[in-house]
């Protein structure tokens, strides 16, 4: 056997190229594990699977599907460590019991609203995007409105998205210094309900558009301290508050679009006002430069450029955008998730 430094250094090199190769392939084939997650979701498996170990022909008994490509799909899923598999039977782990609808922090419907056509038909075109430059839907939001039943995933996949970002806002930022707070664009209204329960005595405004408005249900116990408005906050009026707060409504649209709510909002606010951006916020260059470019909102925002045409920005560039509309920024508050409060006050 050959153990000169030449051959090991050799052996070191085929090894390294070897897993290089690799890396590529995996990131190649990437979407086969969402496919398969989305899938799952779709036909409730984690819903059919309770305390015992069930095998994949049972499971596949229940919910009408082949037994054997559900197997091999589910040996994908536990191979990655969404459920468990034991002795050919699979049982729940922590990842799985999220895909339950029942679960408290379910997030089934996201991953089934991820896993919609239009999602898949809009990223099958990203070459055409970036080519353009320009979304591969003319408009989201107006398909969703003419699409009911997607609608309801939809609205489900945001109100389980939302619901993980809650709690970790909530945890960073002290909402009690306010006696209004206008959440702007805020759809069904989960950020701002869940902050008024945390908070006795602020009260909160609600406002998007009105046949969004009209879909909330809010809690009785916070009723009295919440006004529903319907609008349109890139003409106004939009209401009053001593603070506002965008929940990822800037990184759905340009810069352009981006700085006419910025500018309805400053119309609308008191000198003293602040705002709360809450959305990733993308690595700086110097992040970059220390090895830590890698984050969540790189995903996010090529997902923005497909299907809304909007971006996930760094510190400057939002600071950018504040300075445009008569705000400026004040500090990032990072959260124990991917995303960040971005605060400004009005200038």
């Amino acid at each position: 056997m050959d153990t000169s430094p030449s051959s090991v250094r050799v052996s070191e090199g085929t090894q390294a190229q070897t897993e290089s190769v690799m890396r590529l392939v995996e990131i190649s084939a990437g979407y086969w594990l969402p496919r398969a997650l989305q899938v799952v979701a779709d036909l409730a498996i984690a819903d059919a699977l309770d305390q015992e170990p069930r095998s994949a022909a049972d499971l596949a008994k229940s919910v009408g599907v082949d037994a054997d490509a559900l197997d091999r799909v589910l040996r994908l899923l536990a191979s990655h460590g969404v459920f468990d598999r034991r002795k050919g039977k699979y049982v729940h782990n922590a990842l799985s019991r999220s895909l339950r609808s029942d679960h408290p922090q379910s997030m089934r419907a996201y991953v089934r609203l991820v896993g919609l056509p239009v999602f898949w038909k809009s990223w099958g075109a990203l070459e055409q995007v970036v080519r353009s430059g320009k979304p591969a839907v003319t408009d989201i939001f107006a398909y969703f409105k003419g699409h009911p039943e997607e609608t309801e995933i939809f609205d489900a996949g945001m109100k389980s998205k939302a619901q993980s970002v809650i709690s970790p806002v909530l945890a960073a930022y002290d909402f009690s210094i306010f006696g209004t707070l206008g959440d702007i664009g805020g759809g069904l209204g989960h950020l701002l309900q869940a902050v008024l329960k945390s908070v006795p005595k602020l009260r909160g405004v609600l406002f998007d558009q009105p046949h969004v408005v009209e879909r909330v249900g809010v809690d009785e116990t916070i009723a009295n301290r919440l006004v529903l408005q319907g609008g349109d906050f890139f003409r106004g009026p939009l209401p009053r508050c001593d603070a506002y707060v965008l929940m990822e409504v800037l990184h759905d649209w340009t810069d352009e679009r981006s700085r006419q709510i910025l500018q309805q909002i400053r119309k609308a606010a008191p000198d003293k006002a602040k705002l709360l951006v809450v959305e990733t916020v993308l690595p700086n260059e110097s992040a970059w430069a220390a090895g830590h470019g890698e984050h969540f909102g790189n995903h996010l925002d090529i997902n923005m450029l497909v299907l809304t045409g909007g971006r996930e920005r760094t510190p400057d560039e939002l600071a950018k955008l504040f300075a445009d509309c008569g705000w400026q920024l004040a500090r990032v508050i990072p959260t124990p998730s991917p995303y960040s409060i971005v605060e400004a006050v009005a200038a």
